[in-house]
């Protein structure tokens, strides 16, 4: 009889665990399993009728039982460590664009590649064309980005196109006669800790980072337009809030594809009016609707994302709980009478929280899941401002 080789056992073991994960897989998760697959299969026929329908049985299985594999976040955080002392700083995803970069400063990063951003510079021009008619101002507000300029550092071998994409967006607006606010430039020009301003396991900006845009943007507006939403510095003044930490909380987007070894965990801050608030917010989903009332935290914060113990939630979204197609604010106790509808990525999910203190009403399209035309919204509602919020260039993905 053979002795089985030290490779045979390895193998045997391997394909002994992947058989006990399939089947542990299956024999617990199958209702979130069940749910992807519907969901998939509703979105494909929406999308692309019975054709797209049974794309989405795939996609949506596919998805389901990635999501819920028994163990998974175990496996990736083994993953993570396996590739930490091998040393390696670069994790390719069949996705190239999900693929993980570990920077000079150790902070996880995605991957940019060339972008072609006339296509999103003329979305704009026909939503400023649209606010132009109702004599509404239109800004658009470009984030800072985690590939800070003369800060982050590459390994050998990678380049990433998100800073020199951006420069080539932001002169195409110009031309295009956009009014813009480079949030980059505000960065360099004050001066700030570059170490603070993002999470380093998410491509996110901080909480923190995102109320400091809020009141740049809040004195641009003021300076160029005379648009003056904190007459008395008084929202944007950090002294009035409150800063709750959740030390060693968040995995970010980012360390959620490779793990709590790999990157570290970060800290989460919640920031917290610390004056009296009355809001009605409603939140309307691709085919669902929810309406809540209460306070500042009441009806924005989702505690639900920031008390557990699970840091693979995704806290980052503890501000209205996601993206969603459309959400109205209604601030009962606001100062000033003004309509501002912010169009925006997941960056704009704190910033408009922030922003949403100073009007009576603020209202969020994210354009990505926002099937209706933008410009006739734009229209029918009439807002007093407009704002792009923006990390991605592209508007529509």
């Amino acid at each position: 009889m053979k002795r089985l080789s030290f490779e045979r056992v390895g193998i045997i073991l391997f394909c002994a665990t992947l058989i006990g994960s399939g089947i542990l897989t299956l024999g617990t998760k199958v209702k979130p399993i069940a749910k992807a697959t519907l969901s998939g299969i509703q979105s494909g026929y929406a999308s692309n009728g019975l054709g797209g329908a049974l794309e989405g049985v795939i996609s949506g299985l596919e998805s389901g039982v990635n999501e819920n594999v028994f163990a998974r976040t175990s496996y990736i955080d083994l993953f993570g460590l396996t590739s930490k002392l091998l040393n390696k700083k670069y994790i390719i995803e069949t996705n190239i664009s999900n693929s993980i970069v570990k920077d000079n400063n150790g902070h996880l990063q995605f991957i940019c590649f060339p972008v072609d951003t006339q296509p999103y510079v003329d979305q704009i021009a026909e939503v400023k064309a649209a606010a132009d008619a109702i004599g509404s101002p239109l800004l658009y507000v470009q984030t800072p980005l985690k590939t800070i300029r003369d800060y982050v550092e590459m390994p050998i071998g990678i380049t990433d196109y998100a800073n020199s994409n951006t420069d080539t967006f932001m002169e195409e607006l110009e031309v295009a006669g956009i009014d813009t606010i480079d949030l980059r430039n505000n960065m360099d020009s004050e001066h700030l800790d570059y170490s603070t301003m993002f999470y380093n396991t998410d491509h996110h900006w901080r909480t923190e980072t995102a109320f400091w845009a809020v009141g740049e943007v809040v004195n641009y507006l003021k300076e160029t337009t005379g648009i003056d939403l904190d007459p008395n510095n008084f929202y944007t003044n950090s002294k009035n809030y409150t800063s709750v930490l959740y030390e060693d909380s968040f995995l970010g987007s980012q360390g959620r594809r490779v793990g709590k070894y790999y990157g570290g965990v970060d800290d989460y801050t919640l920031i917290l009016p610390d004056y009296e608030t009355n809001y009605t917010v409603t939140i309307n989903k691709s085919n669902s609707s929810t309406t809540t009332e209460g306070t500042f935290e009441e009806a924005i914060v989702k505690y639900h994302l920031l008390n557990t113990e699970d840091i693979f939630t995704n806290r980052y979204a503890a501000y209205w709980g996601a993206d969603f197609p459309e959400v109205i604010v209604e601030n009962h106790l606001a100062d000033k009478d003004f309509k501002v509808l912010i169009l925006k990525d997941s960056f704009g999910l704190p910033f408009s929280a922030f922003l949403s203190t100073m009007v009576s009403e603020t209202r969020l399209l994210d354009t990505r899941y926002y099937d209706g035309d933008v410009a006739q919204y734009v229209k029918e509602y009439n807002p007093d401002l407009v704002l792009y919020v923006y990390k991605s260039i592209n508007t529509q993905a």
